[in-house]
């Protein structure tokens, strides 16, 4: 029995070019052959090879009970053949083949083909190759679980049989009639009658048109919700997926998904989703009208040359609650994230932000200099009113990147020119400089580096408001000095079961000393955050990094504490009164450790010496193949914002077969469960079977997902 259509391309490629051993060096040199009888017979010319015979070449390799090869015609017979394809990594088996080396035609009784790398497995009758490259079988049965191609009766847990079944050189497999078969029972069947007459299967490679795997979901607000994807593979460049999304109590969902990639500096991905919804109860519709929803989404990037590339975020929504009610299916808020940041590595705005951000922006860099040219649009869902948001239209920016002088000083540059607009209040332009100089200077074991900079801003308002003059400028400079020095040394006095275990500790203490003038104009309209600097700011800061290296393992374990004293503050801190108005600031202790892969984790705290204490915990553990697959512990407490929240994320893998998942975030001041997650899923070697929920305090969801291997991806990863 012979598993795979990929048998033609294995003959097709390997036997073209085979080479004939020296047991039938008399003849075409074609191939080498060996076995336990070969006979030679002269009239006609044929070559019969029976008991291992083994014909092998550069990148094949070909195992049969029996081989007849005809010198005139090149007709190839197998007899219970194995064919391993070393370069592709696929391997075919088969009862009784028949090839052409002279156009490539092949035919088999029946055939079982294994591809390796994408795990599809076929079995197919009556299988036969053209020399235009198209293969035909009259009944495949094709799955990615394991089979025993020898047995009739032998169904795996999935698998599609398709009659009169088609493969072309463009990769497109179709049939007659398509049924889908869960062990033996059918449970799904396309007739050659039906809207789609042949049936497009979308695995393998290269990519192929069809239906991907339905996805399920049931929830309180939503109702039962079913979303069937339908994958087009335009040209191999670009696609399509197109998944409608219908919800018992809110409507028709539609999800459109458009990748491209046409090299590899030059590819996006965009995404819309739309609903009218209208929300029902039970049979009823409510009062409220209906409501167009909608989102898109996506990122496009370009590198016109190596030192010229262009990008594109695009983020709007109709609303802000869309993103968090519609969570689900192919384009639902969760699974665009992790998407957009798997491939573009960069992410969107959280679901519940009041505003989102769609920007392009041109960057270009030669030696020193870093051009960026830039438009931002926020798509605003607060409370405020929008006509009031202050819109970052245009963004040119000039950076002269720092360059040694007189082999000591560095000097930098920054140039920038920024346009804002909105409806309602003050807008126009803003030029922004900004000159500096460094000068590194070592003093014994201490590294110093002192730097100067001077900022200067003018403003042009094309809307007044309520500022007396249209035209503004200020200026300020900045001083910053900066030393530190290192300390290391080894210890080797740690006994860990009766190993010395030695280590390295290195100290790195550090002072710095900042001083900002107060801008000449205090009253300055606020185009971007550097427009809040009203004040003078003279602080001196100083703090102590520990680095712990083991041999194999550097950094290991890093702990930093600093605080800040204010000189302007400590002009004023006899007649203050609040702690925040002191001159020394919070002591800021931060512990990160990291022993990948098993365990990660950053602690922070602050401690204020003015009565508050310790005001600040944060906790982020990670843990994996320690007690459990994957533990994630966060906890934030947070006494100036009143904040005090615990999350919890653990999977385990039980008896290889089955995957769970707990995930659970509290509210400690509200007592209150922000989101809840259980899911578990039934691993098997070619589908996986998910049940799961999630709840909120607005809504609850149940999760059904059940995914075959093979089927219902996109083929390769783009």
């Amino acid at each position: 029995m012979l598993c795979t259509w990929q048998f033609i391309i294995i003959i097709v490629v390997f036997l073209f070019s085979l080479n004939v051993s020296p047991v039938y060096s008399a003849y075409k040199k074609h191939f080498e052959i060996t076995a336990r009888k070969i006979e030679v017979f002269h009239k006609p010319e044929v070559v019969i090879a029976k008991g291992d015979v083994v014909i092998s070449g550069k990148d094949f390799f070909i195992w049969a009970q029996e081989v007849k090869y005809e010198i005139e015609t090149e007709y190839f017979i197998l007899e219970k053949f194995k064919i391993f394809d070393l370069k592709e990594n696929i391997i075919t088996e088969g009862n009784e083949g028949f090839l052409d080396l002279r156009n490539g035609e092949v035919w088999a009784d029946r055939v079982f083909i294994f591809l390796k790398k994408e795990q599809i497995r076929i079995k197919a009758k009556d299988f036969r190759k053209n020399a235009l490259n198209e293969y035909f079988a009259k009944k495949a049965l094709i799955t990615t679980c394991e089979i025993d191609c020898e047995s009739e009766r032998d169904f795996p847990p999935w698998s599609l049989e398709i009659d009169n079944f088609i493969l072309t050189p463009e990769g497109l497999s179709s049939g007659d009639a398509t049924k889908f078969r869960i062990k033996k029972v059918p449970v799904g069947y396309v007739p050659k009658a039906a809207y789609l007459p042949k049936a497009s299967l979308p695995i393998g490679v290269p990519r192929k048109t069809g239906l991907l795997t339905p996805k399920f979901s049931q929830g309180s607000r939503l109702g039962f919700g079913l979303q069937i994807p339908f994958f087009w593979a335009i040209t191999d460049q670009i696609d399509f997926t197109i998944s409608p999304f219908y919800f018992t109590k809110r409507g028709l969902l539609i999800d459109i998904e458009n990748q491209f990639k046409f090299r590899e500096d030059f590819q996006g991905l965009i995404k819309f989703r739309y609903i009218k919804d209208e929300e029902k109860t039970g049979y009823e519709v409510t009062e409220e009208p209906e409501k167009n929803k909608w989102w898109v989404v996506g990122k496009i990037d370009y590198a016109v040359k190596p030192n010229l590339d262009m990008h594109l975020d695009l983020d709007v929504v109709s609303e802000r609650g869309f993103l968090e009610e519609f969570d689900v299916g192919e384009g639902g808020y969760t699974t665009t994230k992790a998407q957009i940041l798997r491939r573009f590595d960069r992410d969107i705005e959280g679901k519940a932000q009041e505003y989102r951000t769609s920007k392009f922006w041109i960057q270009y860099y030669t030696g020193s200099l870093y051009g960026r040219l830039e438009n931002t649009y926020l798509d605003y869902h607060g409370d405020l009113d929008s006509d009031t948001i202050l819109q970052p239209y245009l963004k040119l920016k000039f950076n002269f990147l720092p360059v040694n002088l007189f082999n000591t000083v560095l000097s930098e540059a920054t140039l920038k020119y920024l346009y804002s607009y909105r409806k309602k209040g003050y807008y126009g332009e803003k030029i922004d400089t900004n000159i500096g100089i460094t000068y590194p200077f070592k003093i014994g074991m201490f590294f110093n580096s002192a730097t100067a900079r001077y900022n200067f801003s003018f403003y042009n308002l094309r809307e007044k408001d309520n500022f007396k003059d249209s035209s503004i400028d200020r200026n300020y400079f900045e001083f910053l000095l900066n030393s530190y020095t290192i300390l290391s040394k080894y210890y080797g006095i740690l006994t860990i079961f009766n190993k010395n275990l030695k280590f390295l500790h290195t100290l790195k203490p550090y002072i710095t000393y900042f001083y900002r003038s107060k801008p000449s104009e205090t009253d300055a309209p606020q185009f971007d955050y550097e427009d809040l600097i009203s004040d003078k700011f003279h602080t001196l800061e100083y703090g102590l990094w520990q680095y712990f290296s083991l041999p194999y393992h550097r950094n290991f374990l890093i702990i930093r504490a600093y605080q800040q004293y204010d000189f302007t503050k400590a002009q004023r801190s006899a007649v203050a009164t609040k702690p925040e108005e002191k001159p020394f600031s919070d002591l800021y202790l931060q512990i990160i450790l990291n022993y990948s892969p098993y365990v990660s984790a950053r602690y922070d705290t602050t401690y204020n010496f003015y009565g508050l204490g310790f005001k600040k915990h944060s906790l982020n553990l990670s843990l994996r193949e320690l007690f459990l697959d994957y533990i994630s512990l966060i906890y934030q407490e947070d006494s100036a914002w009143n904040t005090k929240q615990l999350t919890m994320d653990l999977k385990s893998t039980i008896l290889n077969k089955i995957l769970g998942e707990f995930y659970i975030s509290r509210n400690l001041i509200r007592d209150e469960t922000t989101e809840m997650r259980l899911i578990g899923t039934y691993l098997h070697h070619c589908y996986t079977l998910s049940l799961g929920f999630s709840l909120t305090p607005e809504d609850t969801k149940f999760y059904f997902l059940f995914e075959l291997k093979g089927l219902g991806g996109y083929g390769i990863e783009r």
